[in-house]
C-alpha cells in the first residue's frame, strides 16, 4: 500500500513538473505575416499587416514601411530572427523580426537583374533571389541572408524572365521558374548548381509548388493555349518529364490564365486560382493524375495567390479571403484595421509566423507546399 502511494505521488508530482511544459507547447501564437502594397497589384498601405489567426484573423498590429516600393516576394526565418522584402523590382531589404527595424538594404543595377519571388534556407543563412519576369538577366543570386553580400550567380534561364522559386522545407533543394523559358530547374543548395531540367511544360511557368517528398512538381501554365482548360501540369523531379497535364476539359475555351497553386499540406488536395473569372479550382490528388472536385467563388478578380495554414485549417487568398479547407467557405477577410474594420487588404505577398512569448518558433513558406514526410 506505501509502495503504491509513493508511487501515485511520484505520479502526481511529476505530473505537476510537466503540466506547465505541456501547457507552454500549446501556447504558440499563429500570426499572418502580410507585406503591402503589392507590385502586382493589390490594397493596402505600404508595410506589413499583421493578423491573428486564431482570433478572426483580426488586424494585431501594422508596421508602416513608407519606403517600399511594390512588393515582389517576402520570407522570414525563425532561427536567425529576420525577415527579409524585395520591393520596386530591384531593392531586397533584411529586417529585424523583434525590434522591427531594417538592418540592410540592396539595390541591384539593371544589368544584374532584380529580385523577385525570394526565398531562404531553413537555417536563415541563405537567400536565393530571382532576376525577376522583367529582367534578361539570367541568373538566381544567392545572397547572405545575414549581410546582404552576394555569394554566387546561379545561371539558370538563357533570356531571363525568372521569376517565382521556391526553397524546399528541408533546404537541400531549390526550384526555379522563368517566364521565358519552358523549363523548371532544380538547384542543389549544397553546391549551389542546376542538376535537372523538367519540361518542356506548356507555354510559360507560373506559380508553383511541390510535395514534402520533392518527387513532383505542380505548375501553374496558360494551358488554354493547348485546349485543356484552367489548370496545371506535374513534372517528376526525379526524371524531368512532364508526367501529366490536368485541367478542365469543359472550359477548353476559357481565355484565361491560372496564376496560383497550393497543395494542401496532407497534399489531398491542389487549388488553383483563376483570377480573371474569380474562381478557385479545386482537384483531389489522392488519385493520379489529379481530378476536378468543385470550384468555389472569390470576392475579387486579382494578381492571384494561395497557401494554406500548416495544419491546414485556412486557405489564404490574394483576395485577403480566408477559407475553411473543410467546407471551402470563407470565414474572414483580411482588413485594414482591428476588429475587421477598414478596407480590404489584398496582397500575394504573406507567410506564416508562430511565437511562444517573445520568441519566434517557426515560420512557413509563401507558397503552397506539400507537408508530407516533412519533419
Amino acid at each position: 500500500m506505501r509502495m503504491l502511494t509513493a508511487l501515485l505521488l511520484a505520479v502526481s508530482l511529476l505530473t505537476g513538473f510537466l503540466a506547465p511544459a505541456a501547457a507552454e507547447d500549446k501556447a504558440v501564437k499563429r500570426l499572418l505575416y502580410v507585406t503591402s502594397r503589392d507590385g502586382a497589384g493589390g490594397k493596402g498601405e505600404k508595410g506589413i499587416y499583421i493578423y491573428d489567426i486564431d482570433n478572426g484573423h483580426k488586424l494585431v498590429k501594422f508596421i508602416a514601411m513608407p519606403q517600399l516600393g511594390g512588393t515582389r516576394g517576402a520570407c522570414a526565418n525563425a532561427v536567425a530572427g529576420k525577415l527579409w522584402i524585395a520591393h520596386g523590382n530591384d531593392k531586397l531589404l533584411c529586417m529585424d523580426l523583434k525590434t522591427e527595424k531594417v538592418l540592410w538594404e540592396n539595390q541591384y543595377p539593371k544589368e544584374e537583374g532584380g529580385c523577385d519571388r525570394i526565398g531562404v534556407t531553413p537555417d536563415g543563412k541563405k537567400l536565393y533571389v530571382p532576376s525577376g519576369f522583367w529582367s534578361n538577366n539570367p541568373n538566381v543570386k544567392v545572397v547572405a541572408g545575414d549581410t546582404g553580400k552576394l555569394i554566387k550567380n546561379i545561371n539558370v534561364s538563357p533570356k531571363g524572365g525568372l521569376h517565382n522559386l521556391i526553397v524546399s522545407p528541408d533546404g537541400k533543394h531549390v526550384v526555379a521558374g522563368s517566364t521565358q523559358y519552358d523549363t523548371l530547374s532544380l538547384i542543389d543548395t549544397a553546391t549551389d548548381e542546376v542538376t535537372l531540367k523538367v519540361g518542356p511544360i506548356i507555354g510559360v511557368i507560373q506559380p508553383l509548388t511541390l510535395n514534402g517528398a520533392k518527387t513532383l512538381a505542380y505548375i501553374n501554365t496558360h494551358l488554354y493555349r493547348e485546349g485543356h482548360g484552367p489548370g496545371f501540369e506535374i513534372g517528376d523531379l526525379k526524371t524531368g518529364k512532364i508526367l501529366h497535364v490536368v485541367g478542365r476539359p469543359d472550359l477548353k475555351d476559357r481565355k484565361t490564365r491560372c496564376h496560383g497553386i497550393g497543395l494542401t499540406p496532407d497534399e489531398k488536395e491542389v487549388w488553383v486560382v483563376d483570377q480573371g473569372n474569380k474562381e478557385m479550382h479545386i482537384f483531389d490528388n489522392t488519385v493520379m493524375p489529379p481530378k476536378f472536385k468543385q470550384a468555389v467563388p472569390m470576392s475579387a478578380s486579382t494578381h492571384g495567390w494561395i497557401c494554406f495554414s500548416r495544419d491546414g485549417q485556412y486557405g489564404w487568398c490574394d483576395t485577403g479571403e480566408v477559407f475553411d479547407t473543410a467546407s471551402k467557405k470563407v470565414v474572414a477577410q483580411w482588413t485594414e484595421q482591428p476588429d475587421g474594420k477598414g478596407g480590404p487588404v489584398m496582397s500575394s505577398k504573406f507567410f506564416e509566423v508562430h511565437m511562444k512569448g517573445n520568441d519566434f518558433v517557426w515560420v512557413g513558406q509563401q507558397m503552397g507546399v506539400g507537408y508530407v514526410g516533412v519533419k
